[in-house]
């Protein structure tokens, strides 16, 4: 037996108590009713700028989620390139500083096979 069985079942249970049930009582079941159903919470339609905020609503915020989690990995994949490329230029920096504090002539920088010997003498 589905769900939906199930529901005729119960509602066909429900429809023949009904009929058992006293006058006064079913006025007083309706009554009740009644109550129940006019302090029951309408909802309220949202301001919606002539529309667009309900599509929005009903169209992107489902899928929200995941948009977010899209932003958020691809935020985090160009933080980490942005951050590697500032450690890059930190370790030129530090090359460029340690040879320019070393003890060499000036000319011996200028010198056309001085960078030849810089990367066979770097232990990289």
């Amino acid at each position: 037996m589905n769900e939906r069985e199930l529901q005729l079942r119960i509602r066909q249970h429900l429809n023949v108590s009904a009929r058992d049930i006293p006058l006064p009582m079913a006025n007083r079941l309706a009554d009740a009713r009644q109550k129940a159903l006019s302090r029951q919470k309408v909802r309220v339609g949202k301001f919606s700028l002539a529309g667009l905020g309900r599509s929005v609503a009903d169209h992107i915020l489902p899928d929200g989620r995941t948009a977010v989690a899209m932003a958020a990995v691809l935020l985090l994949a160009l933080a980490s390139g942005f951050l590697g490329e500032l450690q890059h230029v930190a370790d030129l920096e530090e090359v460029d500083s340690a040879l320019l504090a070393d003890d060499l002539p000036i000319d011996a920088y200028l010198d056309r096979g001085f960078d030849a010997w810089v990367q066979n003498e770097s232990p990289d």
